[in-house]
């Protein structure tokens, strides 16, 4: 996989995920001090022309830096879902969302607010690819993320280990005015469908946000962070747990 861009760069870095080689302009600013790090760790760092490296990218907008790494591996699903009931936290199911900006949007968000883990299905739904780990500005390398055969089943086995599972759709309850429990199974759906009928049946409670202005929706990737951001200021903030 190919990563370029320096704030996605020096998180694939930080993060200690398996950088293969790292490209950069002759002329590299190295403001993040991404790499003295890269060296410390063995990484190999070439300097190549800029057309060298929008060769590597498929883009002009790398910013003088590019990193091959190896793909990103999900984890097992179990282990996200025992890792959340332990700790009380927060896994967010992703029913098909499609388009790779609004993954790599939502990973951001459920970096920004603890989340244990993303669960994605295997079918109908956007993978981990470069447009996803530059969206997410690197997040992807510290959200864990599994990838289910059955979706529909991944929601029940969270259920039946104790969770509860609170699904994103209009018409739900006004998120304001609902005391989330945890752990919490935070459930959103796809960009222009919403939840599908088999997620719908097991949802434990619909929720929705209220809004004031004239347009009646909200991204996808928007809506998905003022839902977690509720459930973040729940679990560990209105707690005093934000350790």
């Amino acid at each position: 996989m190919v990563v370029y861009g320096i704030n996605p760069v020096a998180e694939a870095v930080r993060a200690g995920y398996p950088v293969l080689k790292l490209f950069i302009d002759e002329n590299f600013k190295d403001r993040e001090r991404i790499v003295p790090l890269a060296k410390k760790r063995g990484i190999k760092v070439v300097k190549v022309p800029r057309q060298k490296l929008k060769e590597l990218s498929k883009t002009s907008k790398h910013q003088g830096i590019v990193a091959l790494i190896s793909p990103v591996e999900p984890k097992d699903y179990g282990e996200l879902l025992e890792k959340t009931i332990r700790e009380k936290g927060i896994l967010l199911f992703l029913d098909r969302i499609e388009d790779p900006h609004n993954l790599g949007a939502i990973f951001r968000s459920a970096d920004a607010f603890k989340v244990s883990g993303i669960v994605l299905p295997k079918d109908r739904s956007a993978t981990i690819t470069e447009t996803v780990v530059k969206s997410s500005t690197g997040a992807v390398f510290y959200v864990p993320f599994s990838v289910v055969n059955s979706f529909h089943k991944a929601l029940k086995d969270f259920k039946e280990a104790g969770g509860w599972l609170f699904g994103l759709e209009r018409g739900g309850k006004p998120l304001s005015k609902v005391e989330i429990p945890f752990p919490l199974g935070a459930v959103v759906g796809s960009e222009g469908k919403g939840l599908s009928k088999t997620t719908l049946k097991e949802i434990d409670q619909l929720v929705e946000i209220e809004m004031g202005g004239h347009v009646n929706s909200l991204n996808v990737s928007n809506a998905t962070a003022i839902f977690l951001y509720t459930a973040f200021k729940e679990r560990y903030i209105l707690n005093g747990q934000q350790s």
